[in-house]
């Protein structure tokens, strides 16, 4: 063997060992990327997963609230069509120009002062005499 080849062999040899060490750390950090890859695929499908909850509460609040309206929408509709029977009974009773006593206007107003007509201070006292007025 000559010099030459011998020379050859090692250098051949030393090459080869580089690559198989390089080859080891590519390896070895494909291993690494494929970890963290998964760990991202499985936080992405956790927040799929929250996005997907997330949107069917907003889809039953959107339902619930068209509900509400819906039936808002009803009763608002029921006291329209009350009011405008009452305003048209009342149009043909001389009563519907009289002022309301003070009393049933407060109920009316759902006031909770005192009562207002001094005739509701009238009370018959527990031991059954009559009221000094």
């Amino acid at each position: 063997m000559t010099q030459f080849t011998r020379y050859s062999l090692i250098g051949v040899l030393l090459v080869a060992i580089c690559l198989g060490w390089y080859a080891s750390s590519l390896s070895d950090d494909l291993d690494d990327a494929q970890k963290e890859n998964k760990s991202l695929v499985d936080a992405v499908k956790d927040r799929d997963g929250t996005i997907t909850a997330l949107k069917d509460a907003a889809s039953a609040d959107r339902r619930a609230t068209e509900e509400q309206l819906k039936i808002e929408q009803q009763k608002r509709a029921k006291a329209d069509a009350e009011n405008k029977k009452l305003r048209k009974a009342l149009e043909k009773d001389s009563c519907s120009n009289q002022r309301l006593p003070d009393d049933v206007r407060r109920i009316l107003r759902r006031e909770t002062e005192a009562v207002a007509s001094p005739a509701a201070h009238l009370r018959v006292p527990a031991s059954g005499s009559a009221p000094a007025v």
